[in-house]
């Protein structure tokens, strides 16, 4: 690990930013990863300078060759992504997109998800937000002191690897089913479970842990539903740290199960809680059955905000905006194993809405950026609201109530997605109709053109001052 600089001070404001030079977008010094790439072939020559990588340590990021090659690059030189990089094309695996049992795992260098194949340069840096992470370091530095020395090491792993086939950031999927990494809070003593669970709060607003609850308590109401909790319960979510829970250095966790993924990235007081999975079946736990969570409802807000949007726009614009009458499993796109999903806009974008509009569009991405802690909420709300022209609404199936649906919203620097799917094996298990249907719903909140898991701001890390 990078030893931080002692000749300045990293902890106040001013020229360094957690070891590196600080300089904003836009101005002379600004360097983003392609840039730093170019001036790096251009020195010292491809052959020259992946030994010179390679003797840093960077060379085990993929990231940095897939995503920040130069223009005059040879073909055989770029990784150019396509839909079955990381899963089959037009997803697949199981309802509601990639991801289902069975994942292809990952099988291509890591890009990001884009609209043709092309990362974006120079959308993110390594910046000061003002907001602290101390309390998300304190919380996990807990959980590791609660586990034993051979927990620890078992359940440790490096925030970026030389194989990015063992990428641990990237092999996760929604389905349930054991992990081959990471401890399950059903095999946590209660002290760990508690600290756990505290490392999520401290990382997530009230609402964005409420909803992370949600995802497990609706899990184990289906496992009751169906008679199946030994697959379906609140426990089998499993946990993992990267890195070394850190004040400057790069570090993060992932927390995964079925219907409930969250990977969250670390760097200083910036952080990127992408891509973040969350679904249910049912939505709504409303079947009368003895359990503790009869009543728990989920994703009401998510899906009146999305029919608020879609009826306020003029018949016109839905017109734009509705781009299918017709829904199936593969409208989510971004699932698991899609890390370098070709996803092009669709639909109406930001520029043809007026002001009400534009303030329903925000309110809907606000839900799912906002289950992130708050100030970190709207450090990323502000910069997705940079990009509102280029900001894409669209819609698949019915406008009706409790039709099913899908919407996405997609911009250069955020893509959110959320779908009514088929059933799945809780609604199969407990004897539902067949068909797409409100009752189990998958959504996914991603980082486009190539920072989710801060992979971006992770390579500019390694690249910057270094």
């Amino acid at each position: 690990m990078t030893e931080p600089r002692t000749d300045h001070d990293d902890t106040e404001e001013g020229p360094y930013v957690y070891g590196h030079r600080h300089h904003e977008p836009g101005t002379p010094g600004f360097t983003t990863r392609r840039r730093f790439m170019t001036r790096a072939f251009a020195a010292a020559g491809a052959a020259a300078f992946t030994a010179m990588m390679a003797k840093s340590g960077t060379n085990g990021e993929p990231s940095l060759a897939a995503s920040s090659t130069t223009a005059s690059a040879s073909p055989s030189d770029t990784a150019s992504p396509s839909p079955s990089d990381s899963g089959p094309p037009g997803g697949g695996g199981g309802p509601g997109g990639p991801g289902g049992p069975g994942g292809p795992g990952v099988n291509a260098p890591f890009v990001g998800v884009t609209t043709d194949g092309t990362v974006i340069d120079g959308l993110y840096s390594i910046h000061r937000t003002g907001v602290s992470t101390g309390r998300s370091v304190a919380a996990a530095k807990a959980w590791l002191a609660s586990l034993t020395p051979e927990q620890r090491e078992a359940n440790t792993f490096p925030v970026q690897t030389s194989d990015y086939t063992q990428d641990q950031w990237r092999l996760w999927t929604n389905v349930d089913g054991d992990r081959d990494a990471g401890l399950s809070l059903q095999d946590m003593t209660e002290h760990q479970r508690g600290k756990a669970l505290a490392m999520l709060k401290a990382g997530m607003s009230a609402r964005g842990f409420e909803n992370a609850n949600k995802m497990r308590h609706l899990n184990l109401y289906g496992g009751q539903l169906a008679d199946l909790t030994d697959r379906f319960n609140d426990e089998l979510y499993w946990l993992i740290i990267m890195g070394t829970p850190s004040a400057t250095e790069p570090w993060g966790w992932q927390f995964e199960g079925h219907h409930l993924v969250i990977n969250y990235f670390v760097l200083g007081d910036q952080v990127v809680m992408t891509p973040t999975f969350m679904g249910s079946e049912p939505r709504v736990a409303d079947y009368g059955i003895d359990s503790a969570y009869e009543g728990t409802r989920s994703f009401d807000d998510e899906i009146d905000a999305g029919y608020d949007l879609l009826r306020s726009l003029s018949t016109d614009q839905q017109a734009v905006a509705i781009t299918t009458s017709t829904v199936s499993d593969m409208d989510l796109k971004s699932g698991a194993y899609s890390d370098n999903a070709v996803i092009p806009y669709e639909g109406i974008p930001g520029s043809e809405l007026n002001s009400a509009q534009v303030k329903k569009l925000w309110k809907l991405v606000e839900l799912f950026v906002g289950n992130v802690d708050e100030g970190h909420a709207k450090i990323t709300m502000d910069e997705i609201k940079k990009y509102k022209d280029q900001t894409y609404f669209s819609w698949h199936g019915a406008t009706t109530d409790g039709a099913p649906m899908y919407y996405r919203v997609q911009s250069p620097v955020i893509l959110i997605e959320l779908d009514s799917c088929d059933l799945g094996p809780i609604g199969k298990a407990a004897g539902w109709a067949a068909g797409s249907n409100q009752r189990h719903i998958h959504s996914i909140v991603r980082t486009p053109n190539g920072n989710d898991y801060g992979k971006d701001l992770l390579a500019l890390h390694r690249a910057l001052d270094h």
